[in-house]
Parts: C-alpha cells; sequence; structure tokens
C-alpha cells in the first residue's frame, strides 16, 4: 500500500515552517551559571575602573571554581558510566523482552497465522502507548532538576515527590481516556490498517486486554521515572524482572494449559505483569515518601510539563509514523512475510534498546557542563559516550544477526517464516547498529534542549522514509528504508555541532 501523498506533503510543509523558525532564532539561550549547591551565581560591580576589574577578576576565578566543580562532579569515566547504564539497560529491555515472550509462546500455540495478528495488534497497542513516552522522559527532565536542587535529602524527597505530581496526574488521566478509545474504536482501527479479517478477532482480543491497562501502563512510566531521576536504578529493575516473571508465568498457563487462550492469553499475561508491576513502584514511591498527590495540576506545573510535552510529542509522532509506515507496508506482503516481519520488528526492537542507556547518560552528563560552559569537560563526555555507542553498536548488531539466523525456530516453526526471517537478518542488524548511534547523539541534542532543531530534522528524515517505504518490495528494503533516515538524522546532527550550532555545538566550538 503506498503512503498517502497529502500526508508526505504535510510532513514537509511543517518541516519548511519550521526551518523558517530556525533561521529567524538565535538558537538554545544558556542559562545562568549555577553553584554546585543549584543557586545562581550572582555578583555586584562597583562603576569604578579598579573596582569593576576587581570584580572581573573574582567573576572569573568563581567561574573556574565551579567550573571545575562541576567538571570533577559530572565528567566520569567510562567505568561510573556503565554502573548506570548496566541496571538501566536491564529497565529498558524489560517491555521489548515481554513482547518477544508473547511471540514465542503464540508462535508456538497458535501458528503463523497469530503471530501475523500480532503485528497489527501490537501497533494498536505498543505504538499508541509509544505515543505517551514523552511523559515519562518529561518526568525525568522535571523531577531531577527538582531533586538536585535542594541541599537536603528531606528536601530532595519532598521536591521529587511535588514535581512529579503533575505527571502523574496527567497520565492517569490519559490513561483512562485511552481505555474508553480502545473499547469503543479498536475495531475501526483494525479495519483502517487493512488487517484481513481473518485475523481481526485475535488482533482485536489483544488490543482489547492491553487497552483496559492502559492507565497501569502510563502510571507504570510516570513511576520508573521518578526513581531513575532521584537516581535508583536498582529498585525499578528488581521491580521489572519480577513483572517478567509473571508475564511468563502467565502466558505459561494462559496460552499453554490449562487455558490455550492463544492471542488473548498473551495479552491477558502482559496485562498482568504491568499491573503488577505497576503497583510495586507505587508501593515503593510510598515507602520512600516519593508518592505524588492526585491533585488538579497549578498553571506553572503545566506550563512546565508542556515545555517538555509540545516538542517531544512531535518527536514521538515522527518516529511512530515511521514505524507504522513499515507495518502498513509489510502487511502487503501476505500473512507469511508479515510474521517473518513481526519477528524481524520486535527483535530490532528489543536490541536497540541497548542504545537508551547511552541516551540517558548523554542526558544526565552533559546539561550541567553545558550550563558552565565547560568545554573540555564536554568533549571528553561526547567522546566516552560515542566510543561505548560504537562498541555497543558492533557487539549488538552481531548478536540481533546471529538471534534471527540461528533462532528464528524459537519464534516459528513454519520453515517459510523462518526462510524470511534469516533472508531479513543483515538489513535488521545494519537497522540496530545505526540505531544505537542514533540514539547517543540524540540523547546530546536532548540534553542541550535543541528541540526546533530536533523537530526540524526528524520531520525531514520522517517524510524521507514515506516516500522510500511505499516504494520497498522486500522486508529488507522496509529495515533498509528506517537505517537511512537515521543516518541522515546523524549526519544532520554531525554538522550542526560541527558548525557551531546548538547550545552543545557553541560550547564545543568556543576555545579558551
Amino acid at each position: 500500500m503506498h503512503v498517502n501523498k497529502c500526508s508526505i506533503r504535510i510532513v514537509f510543509l511543517a518541516a519548511s515552517v519550521l526551518l523558517s523558525n530556525l533561521i529567524a532564532t538565535e538558537g538554545f539561550a544558556v542559562p545562568r551559571l549555577r553553584s554546585s549547591h543549584g543557586h545562581v551565581t550572582t555578583k555586584v560591580y562597583n562603576s569604578g575602573s579598579a573596582s569593576a576589574e576587581d570584580g572581573t577578576n573574582d567573576f572569573q576565578s568563581e567561574s573556574r571554581e565551579t567550573k571545575e566543580s562541576v567538571s570533577k562532579a559530572s565528567a566520569k569515566s567510562k567505568t561510573e558510566m556503565l554502573y548506570f547504564a548496566i541496571p538501566a539497560l536491564g529497565i529498558f529491555l524489560a517491555s521489548p523482552l515481554l513482547s518477544n515472550i508473547d511471540n514465542a509462546f503464540v508462535g508456538k500455540t497458535v501458528g503463523t497465522v497469530g503471530l501475523a495478528a500480532l503485528s497489527p495488534a501490537t501497533i494498536c497497542t505498543d505504538q499508541m502507548l509509544y505515543l505517551f513516552s514523552f511523559l515519562s522522559r518529561a518526568t525525568t527532565g522535571i523531577v531531577s532538576r527538582a531533586y538536585s536542587s535542594k541541599e537536603t535529602e528531606e528536601e530532595r524527597i519532598a521536591a521529587a515527590r511535588d514535581s512529579a505530581s503533575t505527571p502523574l496526574t496527567f497520565a492517569i488521566m490519559s490513561g483512562i481516556l485511552l481505555s474508553f478509545f480502545y473499547a469503543i474504536c479498536t475495531p475501526k482501527m483494525l479495519m483502517l490498517l487493512n488487517v484481513e479479517p481473518a485475523l481481526r478477532p485475535a488482533a482485536a482480543s489483544y488490543v482489547y486486554w492491553r487497552g483496559a491497562i492502559a492507565t497501569f501502563a502510563l502510571v507504570q512510566s510516570v513511576c520508573l521515572s521518578t526513581l531513575l531521576a532521584t537516581q535508583d536504578v536498582i529498585t525499578p529493575l528488581k521491580i521489572v524482572s519480577l513483572a517478567a516473571v509473571v508475564n511468563i508465568v502467565g502466558d505459561s498457563f494462559l496460552c499453554v494449559y490449562p487455558l490455550r487462550w492463544g492471542v488473548a492469553g498473551a495479552a491477558a499475561a502482559t496485562a498482568f505483569a504491568t499491573v503488577f508491576s505497576s503497583g510495586k513502584m507505587l508501593m515503593n514511591l510510598a515507602k520512600r515518601k516519593l508518592l505524588p498527590r492526585i491533585s488538579i495540576p497549578k498553571l506553572s506545573d503545566l506550563k512546565e510539563l508542556l515545555a517538555y510535552v509540545g516538542p517531544l510529542f512531535i518527536i514521538t509522532i515522527c518516529r511512530l509514523i515511521g514505524f507504522t509506515s513499515m507495518q502498513r507496508r509489510a502487511m502487503t506482503f501476505g500473512t507469511v512475510p508479515l510474521a517473518a516481519y513481526q519477528i524481524c520488528v520486535n527483535a530490532m526492537i528489543f536490541f536497540l534498546l541497548f542504545g537508551e542507556p547511552l541516551s540517558q547518560l548523554q542526558q544526565t552528563q552533559l546539561p550541567a557542563l553545558l550550563s558552565a560552559g565547560d568545554r573540555e569537560s564536554t568533549k571528553s563526555t561526547m567522546k566516552s559516550v560515542l566510543t561505548l555507542a560504537s562498541y555497543t553498536a558492533l557487539g549488538v548488531g552481531a548478536v540481533t544477526f546471529a538471534t534471527l539466523t540461528l533462532g528464528s525456530g524459537l519464534f516459528s516453526s513454519d520453515p517459510l517464516v523462518q526462510g524470511f526471517v534469516k533472508k531479513t537478518a543483515p538489513a535488521v542488524s545494519f537497522a540496530v547498529m545505526q540505531t544505537i548511534m542514533t540514539a547517543s547523539l540524540d540523547g546530546a541534542m536532548l540534553a542541550s534542549r535543541d528541540f526546533t532543531f530536533i523537530i526540524l530534522v526528524g520531520l525531514l528524515t520522517c517524510g524521507i522514509q514515506l516516500v522510500l517505504s511505499s516504494r520497498c518490495g522486500n522486508l529488507s528494503a522496509i529495515f533498509g528504508a528506517f537505517t537511512l533516515r537515521l543516518a541522515v538524522y546523524c549526519i544532520a546532527v554531525l554538522a550542526r555541532i560541527a558548525c557551531g550550532g546548538g547550545a552543545l555545538g557553541n560550547v564545543l566550538k568556543t576555545r579558551k
């Protein structure tokens, strides 16, 4: 199926408008320098020349001391980065791991038709929930800033709890509305995706189960981000690990024996695991006195949330459109290729998340360095993260290829499906490698809050993928179009940094 030409025109029109805005603006303004305690550094100078000179020297000395303290606290070694990245990796891998577990159980118990039904069903659930990923990113930014702005632990906990109130309230309201949407509009969504009539009952059963607990899924994402923002990666890792066990037990009971619910059983098991992990995180927050209150948000709190929501929502929409175009094109190839695509795309989503901790590293390390204008520490941090990204991309790409070529039998017993998976494996592994490198650079751009540039390039590369996807003749070409989109984004980011654009480019270009 070809992509609607009107949609492509809208994408390029929006990109043109953003380009004109980008040219008209002066870029990102670096915040005022803050002391190690989070307070704004200020000093009053007299108008006399001697006093002004002394004041300037004092300010430069104080600025250097502040930069040195920021550098020592923020520019961490690769080993220290790994202490954060490895537990965070386990957290980010939990959700795609559960999806692959569902694939394995459905593929073995229902067969090719069940896998094919899962493909549009996961688009309606996982990708729809992905639209609200801005909540978790916004929560991380808002809570971490509030948490680090206080001196005592009691004040930090109180600040984090209060700042997470608005995102949690918004998550609950959005989840309730989303559940009603699924209950009413699921048949219409499957029809718009041109799902074959024979696959619709199974796909609908999966969507209904997952849609019913949409509120718990969004609450879980906010709670997880709150814990991460307070420097706790171990607690959420334990919780999502337990949830994975619950999911496996549920799949065994509901898909295999004694109920044999098939696709609906896989959805129910994932729903139970989501409710379990959401409840455990809420209990942990309450135990640590971090549980936010549910209340009508203040106008100031809404403005802070919307400052993140607007740009991140547009970015998420662009990425979702890209995945949807891949899905729609794959559905035109028939049931067997669609089943193979479901295996390949879930493997890709699972392995590309190895790049997410690298993005988180950039987002947690760079803001303080950019605020202080610390070129050397910024350069060192970028170099360390990109080095880790390079090694990770090569290693994970190889594992992706081996998994799809040697382990396709774990997901399907159909030789035809296995053949399509093995044939597409090289394209998927290249897509994973490119995504990991892109994630590290994207994290740096998010850390500098260069939202206008990210949106602009995201819209342009989304348009490129839409055009190419509509002309793809096989599964490898679909993943190739995705890889090219990310490669163009990386080139644009590197060019902007090299030319001194944005907060990150300005700091790296400045020579003391």
